[in-house]
């Protein structure tokens, strides 16, 4: 039993991502059955742990991305089980390295304990070395299963030739009276039966499926008792027990699917994930657990950014608007005037005087704003729409380079800087793709994980928002905290957008101040519409700059604003809990 998932299936995204087209999905309820595709549609498990599923999702869409489904001679995979796995195992490897860019690095590390040292370089190798007697490793559960049938019968279907509703009832009604007949080895019930009468009526003697049967039957027409008596040069050959297991293979493949809804078993979390509420605005109701947020480390294949654009030394004007920021008193001796005397340099002027010298009068101690309190944590919007050009560079460089100059500028400073790029394929997978943390020093290695960063998916803001408020909270160690979202616009997901994404995105903010983050979105050359980037993020925390020189010119009194709006909602919020 079947059920389809339609447009909206929570793997949906991560599949069109890895195939490099929409896939359609849907989960098999038998919880004995095992993950396959017929080259269209992906049908998993819906008995399967949430981390099998995902790979056994990723093993599919390899398959698919790879072409493995459109082998010539699926045929020879009928009726041997040893075979097809031989030949998944051999493909699952070719496809996978096709495509290894697209796949997490935990996925590869748990596919090569299955390297079969074949070097296979199409599908019809694949199946040549299974047909040898090269020893191959057994493939796990989450690699699935090949089910010829359906894959031949999704093909004949994908022609522009389809089968009509009432041939293909009538097919299968023939099939089923063979599954009820004599047993497989009994020719001449095969040779009588009319279910062969099909390949040249109704279907038509020369129509596409009568010719795709003669095909794999090796059948000039269909057999008779005249012609198969005969012996007659032309009349086909005679019909095995094993063909007969070929038809209820047949059987199989048509039986039609229904519509069931989605188990939910297979919305569980990612291990090591970070779950998140969402606000739902028609409910006026948080939405417990709804996102998933996961850390990983940045590791595209193929550069998107080249590294040697960002700029090497420090922007001076930058770091002198940055310098007043957020800062704490710290006690400095030493000084001409101040509240406290200090008793050694009192002592060396008492001396000094008394021997006729005029001595040193800086004998005084004071509180002085130099203190570094400040921690922060820059966001940077990977997701694919920052790709698109503006002028001569794209948004994404810009805001590379915006989001590098603060991270520099900040830790010459002496504050905490973390940094992370951000996007999502849904509310389920979330990434935050690590660049630098709180506790690292600001070193070569950043640029070069800047250099590695995925640019895909899109933006998830709410998500992204909440998880670095708790980053903050929990690493930062600072009186003040200060989140920085560079983002070349307004929030856009899955089933997330307009006034939905918009009203989730200002609660992120408002829980965010609530725990005494100040946020603060930078967009950097981009045309998005100011008044829905408004709608999203509020006056407050929104600053737009046409190019990474004005931030030295305006970010501070933006930041100020941010800071004093959360000190401001972080007072209410505590008085309120007072009350309560």
């Amino acid at each position: 039993m079947i059920h389809d998932t339609g447009a909206h299936h929570p793997l949906r995204l991560l599949a069109a991502a890895v195939v490099g087209r929409p896939v359609s999905i849907s989960y098999l309820l038998d919880p004995a059955a095992a993950a396959w595709t017929d080259g269209d549609r992906i049908y998993l498990p819906g008995a399967l742990p949430a981390g099998e599923c995902a790979r056994a999702l990723l093993v599919q869409c390899a398959l698919l991305a790879g072409g493995a489904m459109r082998v010539v001679g699926l045929r020879t995979l009928v009726g041997s089980i040893e075979l097809r796995q031989r030949f998944l195992v051999l493909e699952v490897e070719r496809c996978c390295g096709l495509i290894e860019s697209r796949l997490p690095r935990s996925f590869l590390d748990a596919l090569s304990i299955y390297a079969t040292g074949a070097s296979s370089e199409s599908a019809e190798m694949s199946l040549q070395i299974a047909g040898q007697r090269k020893r191959l490793p057994a493939p796990p559960t989450w690699f699935g299963t090949v089910k010829p049938w359906r894959i031949m019968r999704q093909n004949l279907q994908g022609s522009q030739r389809k089968l009509n509703e009432q041939k293909l009832s009538q097919l299968e009604s023939r099939i089923s009276a063979i599954e009820d007949d004599a047993p497989d080895d009994d020719e001449d019930a095969l040779k009588r039966n009319p279910f062969w009468k099909l390949f040249s009526s109704p279907l038509g003697k020369d129509g596409l499926f009568s010719r795709f049967m003669q095909e794999i039957f090796d059948m000039q027409s269909s057999p008779d008792k005249a012609s198969a008596d005969s012996g007659a040069e032309g009349s086909s050959e005679m019909v095995s027990g094993r063909a007969g297991r070929q038809m209820r293979d047949i059987a199989n493949a048509l039986r039609s699917s229904m519509q069931l809804t989605i188990p939910s078993a297979l919305m569980a979390a990612e291990g090591g994930a970070h779950r998140y509420p969402e606000w739902d605005c028609e409910k006026q109701a948080y939405r417990t657990d709804w996102t998933c947020v996961e850390e990983v480390t940045a590791g595209a294949e193929t550069p998107v950014f080249d590294v040697a654009t960002l700029a090497s030394g420090v922007d001076r004007p930058l770091q002198r608007t940055l310098a007043r920021l957020c800062l704490g008193f710290r006690r400095h001796s030493g000084q001409r005037q101040g509240e406290d005397l200090v008793l050694d340099p009192l002592v060396r002027l008492a001396v000094d005087l008394r021997s006729g010298h005029s001595g040193d009068e800086r004998i005084y101690s004071s509180s002085l704003r130099t203190r570094r309190d400040l921690g922060v944590l820059i966001l940077l919007d990977t997701s694919s729409s920052t790709l698109e050009s503006t002028g001569s560079d794209r948004v994404f460089d810009r805001q590379a380079q915006a989001a590098w100059r603060l991270c520099r500028s900040f830790d010459l400073l002496g504050d905490r800087v973390a940094m992370y790029g951000f996007h999502s394929w849904g509310r389920t997978l979330v990434r935050f793709q690590h660049l630098k943390t709180f506790d690292e020093p600001l070193g070569a290695a950043v640029p070069a994980r800047m250099g590695k960063l995925s640019v895909a998916g899109y933006t998830r803001c709410g998500a992204a928002i909440r998880h670095a408020s708790n980053l903050l909270n929990t690493h930062a160690g600072t009186p003040y905290k200060l989140m920085l979202l560079v983002s070349d616009g307004f929030p856009y997901d899955d089933q997330y957008e307009g006034q939905h994404a918009s009203e989730d995105t200002r609660k992120a903010l408002e829980e965010a101040a609530a725990d005494g983050v100040a946020c603060l979105c930078l967009s950097i050359g981009s045309d998005a519409d100011r008044a829905r980037l408004l709608q999203a993020y509020g006056n407050t925390h929104f600053l737009a700059v046409g190019d990474v020189t004005e931030l030295a010119s305006r970010l501070r009194g933006a930041v100020e604003k941010a800071v004093a709006a959360a000190s401001r909602i972080r007072r209410v919020s505590e008085s309120g809990r007072r009350v309560a």
